[in-house]
């Protein structure tokens, strides 16, 4: 006996029955992240989605840092991949490895690693090495940061401002 799978189309507000992963829009449309595999894309989606959960149960380290537990095994079985390609993933998105969206503690031998999962903003330096003219103060360095902080929550209100079509379709 085969298993088959029937879709239908939604009506009205039925897609707001299923739960969801969140991914920032950022990872996909900002350049920094061009070089982010889809699937590191995804594993970041899953921790946050993890990190709600570590909020609610209180799992915060002596610096009131939330973590995740998330084992190589989970994330094999969660994006249905072999081992090479779970710990890719972990590699890229890793602060010593990779882009530095996670951080992850060892805490003993045959354990699951600590990670924190960090959030992120962007900020635009100059290639050249830093030094500090006499424009250049950590004053500067701070305002620059809210700007870019500004930018990013500009971003996201358009976003949520955009007109949704609630026209229904016509044949």
């Amino acid at each position: 006996m085969s298993i088959r799978a029937t879709f239908h189309y939604f009506q009205g507000m039925e897609c707001d029955m299923y739960s969801f992963y969140r991914i920032p829009k950022l990872l996909f449309t900002n350049e920094y992240f061009k070089n982010l595999s889809c699937e590191a894309k995804v594993l970041y989606g899953l921790m946050l989605d993890r990190m709600s959960l570590s909020i609610k149960n209180r799992w915060f380290d002596e610096e009131d840092r939330a973590y995740i537990f998330f084992s190589v095994e989970e994330i094999m079985e969660m994006l249905n991949c072999g081992r090479n390609k779970a710990v890719n993933c972990l590699k890229e998105l890793d602060q010593e490895k990779g882009i530095g969206l996670i951080e992850k503690r060892r805490i003993g031998l045959g354990k699951t690693n600590v990670i924190y999962v960090k959030n992120f903003s962007l900020t635009e330096y100059p290639d050249e090495p830093a030094c500090f003219d006499s424009e250049e103060t950590p004053e500067n360095v701070v305002e620059r940061k809210e700007n870019t902080e500004t930018e990013i929550e500009e971003y996201a209100e358009k976003e949520l401002e955009k007109p949704v079509n609630t026209q229904k379709f016509e044949k």
